[in-house]
């Protein structure tokens, strides 16, 4: 991912030859299951876990019972925008450390509530229903999040969903194909839309086009050999409205794991649309850069920032 060896962690298949020892860690934060009824048993809902220095911790496959993880903004900064952050992997792995915990901790400082998704792995295929699992498990997260607003003192208006690498692939896909709230459902969270207020994009797998795509990205969601229709519906800047939500796209020039125009080709479909984006593009950073200043850009959090004031999703200070 970051460097000429940590771009790898990508091609799920290197870091899948790692042992793979079971990290016992103390829960420090609320979890909550995204399916509570699934049919997984007890012994499968916990994914293998492995710390790899250049990664933090990474979630191995199967990944079978998603779950979001609850990191509520402290009391005196909360200012009701929150944000749920799908890590990246290539659809392979989750890496649930570096974009998602300290995704949490910078959107904290902020003031906005951050619920980490932990979604499952799509291992190749479409399920019966044709919906991938991670589309399936972050519509639910966003009318989780909806639903219980109130208590976590969020506005339901001001929920967004941020994407890293594959993440990016998560987060995109909940922004054009989102299912509007059934107000006559009999399970109270249908009753709840799932369109994001917004999507937070970083070096972004948005396309499945085999001109621009990551092979192995699309590989792990759809197969091999997808029907063209089939790849064409699940590459987000194919599938813009005018109704997607407005996004803050960032990405390094020096990134080789993503085709840049992955997020250029999705940015000009935004604003096609009329959606207001803001592109930033970074010389150096590589591929991951969102831990910090050690990987070559350390402004993409700021700018993110101002570009959630300007949206007036949080208060500008």
């Amino acid at each position: 991912m970051f460097s000429s060896l940590r771009a790898k962690w990508i091609f799920a298949a290197a870091l899948l030859a790692m042992p793979l020892p079971v990290m016992a860690a103390t829960v420090k934060h609320v979890v909550i299951p995204v399916w509570p009824h699934l049919n997984v048993a007890p012994a499968q809902r916990t994914a293998k876990i492995k710390v790899i220095p250049e990664l933090g911790r990474v979630l191995f496959p199967p990944v079978r019972w998603p779950t979001l993880t609850e990191y509520l903004a402290p009391r005196n900064k909360a200012n009701g925008c929150a944000v749920i952050s799908c890590p990246g992997g290539g659809y392979g792995v989750l890496c649930a450390h570096w974009e998602g915990t300290r995704v949490a901790k910078f959107l904290n400082r902020i003031g906005v509530s951050c619920f980490v998704l932990q979604y499952r792995l799509p291992n190749g295929k479409l399920p019966p229903s044709g919906v991938p699992w991670p589309l399936q498990d972050v519509r639910r997260a966003m009318q989780i999040v909806r639903a219980h607003a109130e208590k976590w003192h969020i506005n339901p208006n001001d929920i967004g969903v941020a994407g890293f690498s594959a993440g990016g692939s998560v987060a995109t896909l909940a922004g054009v194909h989102w299912l509007p709230g059934n107000p006559d459902a009999r399970n109270p969270l249908n009753r709840y839309s799932t369109r994001p207020d917004f999507l937070i994009l970083g070096y972004p797998v948005i396309s499945m086009m085999p001109e621009i795509t990551n092979f192995q990205t699309r590989n792990n969601l759809l197969g091999t050999d997808p029907p063209k229709d089939v790849a064409e519906y699940f590459s987000s800047e194919l599938n813009v409205t005018p109704l997607t939500p407005p996004a803050f796209i960032c990405y390094a020039h020096n990134d080789t794991v993503v085709n840049h125009q992955n997020e250029i080709r999705f940015y000009k479909a935004l604003k096609r649309n009329g959606v207001p984006a803001e592109l930033r593009v970074y010389k150096v950073g590589e591929h991951g850069f969102v831990s910090g200043p050690k990987h070559g850009v350390s402004k993409w959090s700021h700018a993110c920032w101002k570009w959630m004031q300007k949206m007036h999703y949080v208060p500008t200070k």
